[in-house]
């Protein structure tokens, strides 16, 4: 597996905003599903529930439900209760309740949980849709960017800032990925105010 790391760039601060907010419902359901899922709940059941409430589309709520059980068989793997998993992570939690850390300090380790916490989406790859349907890497005569779907029919724009990978600009190569329509995942991550995407292929 091949992955590229990319800081996202957005026109405006109103379009951060649209995909700050799908980040937080997709990891609210993605939260949502694993309680369901330890419930005993299946697949199906959760996938038609869960669309309404968190205001996605069913293939965002079923990414979200592939990843908590991911989550889920990993935890049982490592032999830890599954009860016991905090998303956002332990270690910061522990941290968090500790009572000598305050001020300043306190408040950038609260921004660190939380961004892990809340600050997440998942897209899986599919050939039949041009690599990605809800993250789709689209190549313009102005740069390369990603286009985040946030909506019946309603599109973000970000421009990917990819750097360099082996001697070989990550850009070319996800322009490369995108022109192959090769399925490709997608994962948006939360990091000290911006938003990263991981392109797996």
């Amino acid at each position: 597996m091949i992955v590229i790391q990319a800081k996202l760039i957005f026109l405006n601060q109103e379009d951060k905003q649209i995909v700050l907010d799908l980040m937080r419902r997709w990891s609210s359901c993605m939260r949502f599903a694993y309680k369901r899922l330890l419930e005993g709940y299946d697949r199906k059941t959760l996938k038609r529930d869960l669309q309404k409430p968190f205001d996605l589309n069913s293939r965002y709520v079923h990414d979200a439900i592939m990843k908590a059980k991911g989550v889920l068989e990993s935890s049982r793997q490592l032999d830890n209760n599954p009860k016991k998993v905090i998303f956002g992570g332990r270690d910061l939690f522990v941290k968090l309740q500790k009572r000598h850390i305050n001020g300043k300090a306190y408040e950038k380790l609260k921004i660190r949980w939380q961004e892990k916490r809340k600050g997440n989406l998942y897209s899986r790859g599919d050939k039949s849709k041009k690599g990605n349907l809800n993250t789709r890497i689209e190549v313009r005569k102005n740069g390369t960017f990603l286009r985040i779907n946030v909506g019946e029919r309603k599109y973000v724009y970000a421009k990917i800032e990819a750097g360099y990978k082996k001697n070989k600009r990550r850009e070319e190569l996800l322009q490369e990925i995108a022109e192959s329509n090769i399925p490709y995942s997608v994962e948006l991550k939360l990091k000290n105010g911006s938003i990263y995407a991981y392109f797996a292929i």
